[in-house]
């Protein structure tokens, strides 16, 4: 069953989080990449399971199921034998792609000399997404990677501080982590977004959007959900699936009528599905096949209506001409064309309304003892337990003794604030700073200094990449601590003679050191506590773990 859990969101560039739906009011900064754990083509669905295995039904022409048997179609869902431990994955048109917890890439289909092979020069990726023939990687630097199945892929030089990507028929979307929308490739019916219909080799910011949250592309219309709820729609209108109403295209942005309280968006051919804060799911655009869900089989609606759905919806996800959603107990539901047994009842006949299909789907993230392999033994039970608790960040994993730097120590504490007391940070225009414009965790350095958990190394500096030392981490956790349960920060002096390098510590730090000490948040090793030494992320992550059981922040 699927529980609500408090994560971190160290922003999407290093989080999967598992794709429980975001507060309404969620900040741009704060986009969440979700793990996505159903996927559809044009005639195959993928799914993945909350214990990290990969399945698979619909057509096999191509081996897009990850079989080499001699099977043309798979009319249920069936175990793919040769892989595990994935995190998310993502179906293109006749291939599909799943993301290995160690960041690794692989393509079920054609490119390869067998059903499933490895995609080379990708490495430490955290979220991947499929189109007509191409795929998109986002790595743990919020950079971009785009690659034709059966090539190598190359880095988007113009895109950085990338969010979520998404991949339509052959034009292609990036979020950035400050909300904004950037589209490249082609744009017959506008669907870049950009007034024009001409193609663009170089991705483009589009104009007119802030504060997206959550992005999707259809095989050549485009979907942006913002902060506030509202949903943006631009290029081909056909059959409505902009929902203004009309079938005229779009070569810019416009409202969706009808429709707010939007946490998320997926679309099809043609068809467009939003989720509501309230776990209701809109569907609006072409349902010749039953796609949209309602029970009716019309060709064109133009603007979204509710469709009747059981359990509580949590996720959504759109094949070319079929539709999925998860509830919170794990149960995976999909409508809409069924010629190649894509929706995975065992039957042909298309379905116009939602049917159960699978259960046990990856809503709470995937979770092996492997995960934690690469880690000291003094620290395997904590990452353990954070990792159940979905505060164990995926591109930590297998680097657990690198050392931790400050901007991550800074976005790990405000994240862990936002999440915990479920409001968000006031967004400081200005900071003294003068070396966190444009990095990864800009955003939540300015947030932390706002709450006042971190320093700079002085005045004017951050020093973003420096190595945090232990006293330092003392302070910060002493002053999360004061932020989180409205206390005093800890002033008493004490003469620290549990540490024999007690002379080695601050003066400034004594306090905090004393106070992680005596509530056995942060202890010394063979009686010293080593001031001026560096953490550890595995050290770090075992702090925070402390700190969360210590005062009960997750249940």
């Amino acid at each position: 069953m699927c529980k609500r859990h408090i994560s971190l969101l160290l922003t999407v560039t290093i989080l999967l989080s598992v794709f429980f739906i975001p507060a309404a009011e969620a900040s741009a900064t704060n986009v969440t990449q979700k793990t996505t754990a159903v996927s559809g083509g044009m005639s195959h669905s993928i799914a993945l399971k909350d214990d990290g295995t990969v399945w698979t039904w619909g057509s096999n022409q191509q081996w897009q199921l990850g079989s080499d048997e001699d099977v043309a179609e798979q009319t249920t869902p069936k175990q793919v034998a040769d892989i595990s431990l994935i995190t998310s994955i993502s179906a293109g048109y006749d291939f599909s792609v799943a993301l290995k917890y160690d960041g690794s890439v692989y393509v079920f289909g054609p490119g390869g000399d067998a059903p499933i092979y490895q995609v080379s020069g990708l490495s430490g990726i955290v979220s991947v997404a499929a189109g007509q023939a191409d795929g998109l990687a986002l790595d743990k630097d919020g950079a971009v990677w785009h690659w034709v199945v059966g090539y190598t892929p190359s880095r988007i030089s113009e895109l950085k501080n990338v969010a979520a990507v998404a991949v339509g028929g052959r034009h292609f979307l990036a979020l950035t982590s400050s909300g904004e929308v950037w589209t490249w490739g082609a744009n017959w019916s506008g669907q870049l977004g950009n007034d024009s219909m001409d193609d663009s080799e170089v991705p483009k910011k589009v104009e007119g959007l802030v504060n997206i949250v959550s992005i999707a592309a259809g095989y050549s219309h485009s979907l942006a959900v913002a902060s506030d709820g509202s949903v943006f729609a631009w290029g081909s209108n056909t059959y409505g699936q902009l929902g203004d109403g009309t079938t005229e295209a779009s070569l810019t942005p416009i409202k969706v009528e009808k429709m707010a309280n939007a946490v998320t968006a997926s679309a099809g051919n043609e068809t467009s599905v939003a989720l509501t804060a309230k776990n209701e799911i809109y569907t609006w655009g072409y349902g010749e096949y039953g796609q949209r869900g309602d029970n009716s089989v019309t060709i064109s609606e133009k603007t979204p209506t509710k469709i009747e759905t059981e359990g509580t919806p949590v996720f959504i996800s759109s094949g070319v001409y079929h539709n999925f959603y998860v509830s919170d107990n794990g149960n995976l539901y999909a409508w809409g064309r069924n010629r190649n047994s894509q929706i995975g009842t065992g039957k042909s006949s298309n379905e116009s309304k939602p049917c159960k299909v699978l259960s046990d789907i990856a809503c709470d993230g995937v979770y092996s003892t492997d995960i934690v392999a690469g880690a000291s033994k003094w620290a395997v039970a904590e990452l353990s337990g954070l990792h159940k608790m979905n505060i164990l960040p995926p591109m930590l994993w297998d680097r657990y003794r690198d050392n931790v730097t400050r901007a991550e120590f800074a976005g790990l504490l405000v994240n862990m604030y936002e999440s915990i007391k479920e409001k968000k940070v006031n967004y400081p225009s200005k900071t003294d700073f003068l070396d966190i414009d444009e990095h990864t965790f800009e955003s939540e350095i300015r947030k932390a200094f706002e709450l006042e958990i971190v320093n700079g190394v002085s005045s004017t500096r951050f020093n973003p990449e420096g190595e945090i030392t232990r006293q330092e981490v003392t302070k910060m956790i002493c002053a999360f601590i004061a932020v989180m349960e409205g206390l005093p920060m800890p002033n008493d002096l004490h003469n620290l003679t549990y540490y024999k390098d007690a002379s080695k510590i601050a003066g400034w730090a004594i306090p905090f050191v004393a106070f992680a000490h005596d509530n056995d948040i942060m202890q010394g090793s063979s009686g010293n506590f080593d001031p001026l030494s560096n953490l550890t992320r595995e050290q770090t992550l075992a702090i925070i773990y402390r700190t969360i059981n210590k005062y009960e922040w997750v249940e």
